[in-house]
């Protein structure tokens, strides 16, 4: 094989010349010029420096639009298999990842809202016992909904969306909504004595009156846990199993979350158990049977038209895969939440409010 001729030579030089972005979409180059000059660090994965989707690190909530936050508890799990509280710091990891921008709907989070990685919440003493996380979160949501700061948690067992929810509701004066997505309804009843846990959060949640059952949709019910949702039939939830998903598709989930959930604000939670166990081992309560990747996706991404308020991602546990590929898949669900929550934020106040790194 013979040398590649100088002519050739100098027209790649030549290509080796352009911009770094310039085969990216042109509507958001000036983006990615900005946080080049804002010394956004864009190649490394040092996730103990960098937040969340790279986003900047703070807890000044003034002109904040979204905080993303971990909640590493698992303090409140109902079985031998603890673990959740590794969850934000493996979403946080693979969140490097992901692209700051959406290359399907073309949303950049960071150019229409303010976002902050808020960090870890953590009781300030005593720690092992889990009323003193719970309380923890609760007075930190409802400093967010003081500061209109639209929250995206990572857990964390499920437990920790009760408090989460009793902040958002502001103790129950303004109910949510809810799309629940997971294998079990979590609406049981003093589960073995204790009344919240990860297998009641949901029935106290409308029991204290933080979420309105009436329009509530659990999505992806199945196994161990459906004789213990007689709760969410009795108190109005609509409950979609994995088999309707699977029968009739994700447009036709959409449909039905858009018909329970209809104006009104609404959360969105997400249990990694929803999610079939070959896909998603790094789970509490592993589930066979279970929705895919995309399946999941595809409801997120329906959910674009709602006024979504807040939403979490709970119950990773990384240990239980050692692969990486349940927290992958995770920060890329968590980042389809993310995008949702920007649009809807946007939508809310008007304006488009960008982040900035310095």
């Amino acid at each position: 094989m013979t040398a590649i001729n100088k002519e050739k030579l100098a027209r790649l030089a030549k290509l080796a010349e352009g911009s770094l972005y310039e085969n990216a979409d042109p509507a958001f180059i000036p983006f990615f010029e900005r946080i080049q000059r804002e010394g956004v660090e864009t190649v490394s994965n040092a996730f103990n420096t960098l937040g969340m989707f790279r986003a900047p690190h703070s807890k000044d909530l003034a002109g904040v639009d979204i905080a993303l936050v971990g909640l590493p508890c698992d303090l409140g799990v109902p079985n031998p298999r603890p673990g959740t509280r590794k969850g934000p710091e493996a979403v946080r990891y693979w969140s490097l990842d992901r692209n700051m921008v959406h290359y399907a709907t073309k949303i950049c989070p960071f150019e229409i809202c303010n976002v902050i990685d808020f960090g870890d919440i953590e009781p300030a003493k005593d720690p092992y016992t889990l009323s003193n996380w719970l309380s923890a979160f609760e007075q930190v949501f409802i400093d967010f909904k003081a500061n209109d700061v639209v929250p995206l948690s990572i857990g964390g067992e499920h437990t920790c969306s009760y408090p989460v929810l009793k902040g958002l509701s502001a103790r129950g004066q303004q109910p949510l909504a809810l799309i629940h997505l997971d294998a079990h309804a979590d609406t049981g009843t003093d589960f073995q004595g204790t009344r919240i846990s990860d297998a009641t959060l949901f029935q106290c949640a409308a029991v204290d009156g933080f979420i309105d059952p009436e329009k509530t949709i659990q999505i992806g019910l199945r196994g161990r846990g459906v004789h213990r949702a007689d709760f969410s039939h009795k108190s109005g939830m609509t409950v979609l199993y994995a088999e309707d998903v699977q029968e009739k598709g994700t447009a036709w989930v959409v449909e039905q979350i858009k018909w329970v959930v209809g104006n009104s604000p609404v959360y969105l939670s997400i249990d990694t158990d929803v999610f079939d166990c070959s896909i998603m081992p790094g789970t509490t309560l592993p589930e066979p049977f279970g929705l895919t990747g995309v399946e999941v996706r595809d409801i997120v991404r329906g959910c674009r038209s709602l006024d979504v308020v807040g939403a979490d991602l709970m119950e990773l546990s990384p240990a239980y895969d050692p692969t990486g590929m349940s927290s992958c898949l995770a920060s890329g669900i968590a980042f389809e939440q993310f995008c949702v929550l920007a649009e809807a934020r946007a939508r809310r106040s008007g304006k488009e409010n960008k982040t900035h790194w310095n």
